[in-house]
């Protein structure tokens, strides 16, 4: 069964690090560094391409030998998400816009990694999870503008073409990118190598990257008032009623749909994991001087990581006492 690494326990920590010595590095300085926007957007750029690196696009028509919980798992991702989001910053943090803006943006994308580990954890559906994926990337990238200007643009405003600039530097670029190096690897290499020694090399240098990234964030911005940081509560609030919610509409999903345990539990882990890397740069890009944005992203995977361990171990109870129907 598939274990969360050492790495992946001690993320939320290492995450919080980075933002607190950013916070801090930037207030013994004293004022802003707007030149290490460019490493921020190197660094952001890099993250991504990791990310997207081990997503093979010829898995999507595996997905096809499940049509049914794969159209509800993409509507849920891609119409109800969206749309829940909105309505939830609306009800808890209309009144702190920059925290409901990267709430949003938190929310809008689906993990498209670990959600795996999770999902093996509970017994689930790990082949159909690993046949979402290409579809999950696929479809945020795509649908990354429209999500921008309809929803976060109503937010914090922001032009049309700085929110298609951004999305195209660091989603589409990356995707691409991540494509031809994949493929020139695989070539080179073997499979064997390329999701072995190759991936595993690359997920340490992204963390790490990604470190600097934060840090770089909240170093060349204004540094955030005490203020700001009492309001994180409610923050906290808005992550963990998104989690719950998501978690028990895939119970409902899997007893309406009679979708079977399993893929009970794939549904539950690929609609309540997110991808708050893939955001990043988008939110460095197109909402400069708006560090509470950032903040608000980087909060999501410190909560996510409990909660998914949490909703995981509720389903093992669920296994064998819960009477979800068996297809």
């Amino acid at each position: 069964m598939a274990r969360l690494s050492t790495k992946d326990r001690e993320k939320p920590f290492i995450l919080i690090g980075a933002v607190v010595l950013g916070i801090l590095i930037q207030r013994l300085i004293g004022k802003e560094i707007p030149q290490l926007i460019y490493l921020t957007e190197i660094g952001v750029f890099f993250v991504i391409f990791a990310v997207m690196l081990p997503v093979e696009i010829k898995d999507v028509g595996r997905a096809f030998k499940k049509i049914k919980p794969t159209a509800i798992a993409l509507f849920v991702n891609f119409i109800f998400i969206p749309a829940f989001s909105w309505t939830m910053g609306w009800l808890i943090l209309k009144n702190y816009p920059d925290f409901w803006a990267g709430a949003i943006l938190y929310t809008l994308t689906p993990c498209i990694g670990w959600y795996l580990i999770f999902t093996d954890i509970a017994k689930g559906d790990v082949p159909w999870g690993i046949a979402l994926l290409p579809w999950n990337i696929t479809l945020q990238v795509i649908l990354m503008p429209l999500y921008l200007y309809i929803l976060v643009g109503k937010v914090i405003p922001v032009e049309l073409s700085t929110l298609i600039r951004s999305v195209a530097l660091f989603l589409v670029a990356p995707f691409v990118l991540a494509y031809i190096v994949q493929k020139i690897v695989i070539n080179k290499k073997g499979r064997d190598y390329f999701f072995g020694p190759f991936k595993s090399a690359m997920g340490e240098v992204k963390l790490w990257a990604l470190v600097i990234v934060i840090m770089s964030m909240f170093i060349s911005q204004r540094s955030l008032d005490i203020s700001d940081i009492n309001k994180v509560g409610l923050l906290i609030l808005f992550l963990i009623a998104f989690f719950f919610v998501l978690f028990i509409l895939a119970l409902i999903i899997g007893r309406l749909f009679k979708l079977g345990y399993e893929d009970t539990v794939t549904m539950a882990f690929t609609t309540t994991a997110r991808n708050s890397e893939a955001v990043i740069g988008v939110a460095v890009a197109a909402f400069p001087g708006h560090p509470l944005v950032y903040l608000a992203i980087i909060l999501g995977p410190v909560v996510e990581l409990p909660m998914l361990l949490l909703l995981a171990r509720i389903l093992l109870g669920l296994r064998e006492r819960y009477a979800i129907n068996r297809t």
